[in-house]
């Protein structure tokens, strides 16, 4: 089979793999776009799960400060009961002043709940709010776990059909062209064939010799760029740039 033939059908063979690698590319992407939003709903949990502790520190400490405030107005109640028993006015100053200290420490501590009752209650409506993104982040995981399973399905489907058409071309190649070619393409990340940009290689931009340029021109043997390998054709198209 003639050179000339051989690269007319690698140019239309370049064309196809050219939308094959980035059909890949898309592909591969599409696992890592869901990624991303899993990490977002991770993160949303994480954050649930930390507001919801938090609630729950603070209910807990809320119940034990009520419990001390109940023991320290029952020890109240319990010391002024006993106000009237004493017999000497010094036992009856001593307790009172007991009593004294007792309802000041209870009054700091009904303080301290009521604080802690609204940072509760703030707590209780952050939580409210890390719910609703929460579950915004799970809904907005679905959607897109939705919209890539048939982004995937269609990209499968084109890369199915371009697979094909690429097997109704290699037959008209050369086996050493083709095996020459198809290397190239892995090394090139999907480029192995070029055209010639005026004097230089359509891939890495170097200027090619004059005797290169001549060979590329007469297409009778297969000519590849003397610094990135790639295999150059000539188009007149290109070559008027």
């Amino acid at each position: 089979m003639e050179t000339t033939n051989s690269l007319d059908v690698l140019r239309q063979l370049q064309t196809l793999d050219a939308q094959l690698y980035r059909l890949r590319r898309e592909k591969q992407q599409k696992p890592v776009e869901l990624e991303q939003v899993k990490s977002e709903v991770a993160s949303q949990e994480a954050e649930s799960k930390s507001v919801e502790s938090k609630f729950k520190d603070l209910q807990l400490a809320q119940k034990e400060d009520e419990l001390d405030l109940e023991s320290r107005e029952a020890n109240i109640r319990k010391l002024q009961s006993q106000l009237f028993q004493l017999k000497t006015n010094k036992e009856y100053t001593a307790m009172q002043h007991e009593i004294d200290s007792l309802k000041a420490d209870k009054s700091l501590l009904e303080e301290a709940i009521l604080r802690r009752f609204d940072a509760t209650d703030q707590v209780a409506k952050e939580r409210q709010l890390q719910t609703q993104r929460l579950t915004a982040a799970q809904q907005k995981l679905e959607k897109e776990r939705v919209r890539l399973n048939q982004e995937l399905e269609l990209l499968n489907q084109k890369i199915a059909e371009i697979e094909e058409q690429r097997k109704t071309l290699t037959p008209a190649i050369q086996p050493e062209l083709l095996t020459i070619y198809e290397k190239i393409l892995v090394l090139r990340d999907g480029l192995a064939l070029v055209p010639l940009l005026q004097d230089s290689c359509g891939g890495c931009h170097r200027r090619m010799p004059p005797q290169v340029v001549n060979e590329v021109f007469l297409k009778t043997k297969v000519v590849m760029c003397e610094s990135c390998n790639r295999i150059l054709y000539f188009d007149e198209a290109h070559s008027k740039l």
